[in-house]
């Protein structure tokens, strides 16, 4: 389990993550919500140490971040994360002599269900065969957690259904999975959880199928009801001629 244990991020005197608490179960699909600049790509960042907290504590199956942590967890951001001038197939023996979790067998059969060219260059590929990519990249691993940045954003819709039924496969399956995004049409039937996020606060956790059977509301729903009250206040504070 990926444990977020109040997590405060501070630029200067902004606030840009403000006692955040959360989980990650193995086994899950959980889901950061929130409009671009609500702190989600931020908590992946510290998730991976890539970024310092102010103060808080991030834990991994119990351990703070370190090498042996490392090769538990799959971060696959939003952009290209190979350089420009490599083929796909020199980002795949990359991969393969730098991380000892590279599984080829899986590579292999990623490649294939994409449909990517192995002699293709990064540079060349559109959005959505770059997120493709890093799919193929971020999941021929073999770890206990995977970490997306918005695979969603600004792809094609059937690269979009592509990557959706990824995560109703066996590569995910049992796997403790953290997906920003503020697309959500495409994650409405795919996660488990659902943390919702403004302003580097969460307003809101809730497990998607018991708001769903209890309650009859989807997750556009709930956050509706979250969401509305914020973006009533946030008008007011607009100068006359500005609000809606």
């Amino acid at each position: 389990m990926i444990e977020v244990k109040d997590v405060y991020k501070k630029y200067g005197k902004k606030k840009v993550l403000n006692g955040i608490n959360f989980t990650v179960p193995k086994g899950e699909i959980s889901s950061l919500i929130g409009i671009n600049g609500a702190g989600k790509t931020t908590i992946l960042n510290h998730i991976m140490n890539l970024l310092p907290m102010t103060s808080g504590e991030i834990l991994i199956d119990g351990e703070k971040f370190n090498p042996k942590v490392y090769e538990k967890i799959s971060f696959i951001p939003d952009a290209a994360i190979m350089l420009p001038e490599m083929k796909i197939k020199e980002a795949m023996a990359f991969m393969q002599e730098f991380y000892d979790t590279w599984n080829e067998e899986r590579a292999q059969e990623i490649l294939t269900f994409f449909r990517l060219n192995i002699e293709d260059k990064i540079s060349t590929l559109s959005k959505g065969n770059v997120a493709k990519v890093n799919l193929l990249l971020g999941l021929s691993l073999d770890v206990d957690y995977i970490l997306m940045d918005e695979p969603f954003s600004g792809i094609d819709i059937f690269t979009r259904e592509q990557i959706a039924e990824v995560f109703t496969s066996y590569l995910v399956e049992d796997k403790g999975v953290l997906i920003t995004t503020h697309e959500i049409h495409e994650i409405e039937f795919l996660v488990d959880r659902v943390i919702l996020m403004d302003e580097g606060i969460i307003l809101r956790e809730f497990n998607v199928e018991e708001v769903r059977e209890n309650e009859g509301r989807s997750i556009v729903d709930i956050m509706r009801e979250v969401y509305m009250p914020y973006a009533d206040e946030l008008n007011q504070r607009q100068p006359h001629h500005l609000r809606r």
